[in-house]
């Protein structure tokens, strides 16, 4: 019965290597804050940048107050070119901007009424036409280190800063 079972795993082991399919990392943008990123997925093309973090007061319509232990708000200043877009509010249904910390925390963004809210600019973005906005988390636990862009549906991960 032994020889049996390790001949049974020994042949699931090999055939394990020859059917599994090579790792391979996402072939995204990645860069520093203040640089422009070229964000390409599904018809979609943006040049993107996230210029920085900083401290900020919960802005109006935030919801619930910062949580502990930190109790603070971020705010990071997002700046988008749409280079191609499939229906002018393809960016608000698609890109999602998650604040992630050093020991694995994603933050994800929270709506707000701010005026200067990255939201509504992405809801009515044209081809050619920059704009700037906001994007705000609550960092209740570590600070963010990166800010990685998402695709809301599926996900994906499209483009990522690095803080330091």
């Amino acid at each position: 019965m032994r020889r049996w079972l390790v001949f049974l795993i020994a042949t699931m082991a090999a055939f394990g290597g020859v059917l599994a399919p090579p790792a391979a990392a996402a072939n995204i943008p990645i860069g520093r804050l203040g640089e422009p990123l070229r964000v390409q997925f599904e018809g979609l093309v943006a040049d993107v940048s996230v210029n920085n973090i900083v401290p900020t007061p919960p802005p109006p319509g935030f919801g619930y107050p910062p949580r502990a232990p930190r109790y603070q708000v971020f705010r990071a200043d997002v700046t988008i070119t749409p280079v191609q877009l499939p229906t002018p509010y393809a960016m608000a249904i698609t890109f999602q901007f998650r604040g992630v910390t050093p020991t694995g925390d994603a933050y994800e963004p929270r709506n707000s009424d701010a005026p200067d809210a990255l939201q509504f600019g992405m809801a009515n973005a044209q081809v050619g036409q920059t704009f700037s906005g906001g994007v705000w988390w609550d960092c209740y636990r570590d600070l963010v280190s990166n800010v990685v862009l998402l695709d809301k549906l599926t996900g994906i991960r499209l483009a990522q800063w690095n803080v330091a």
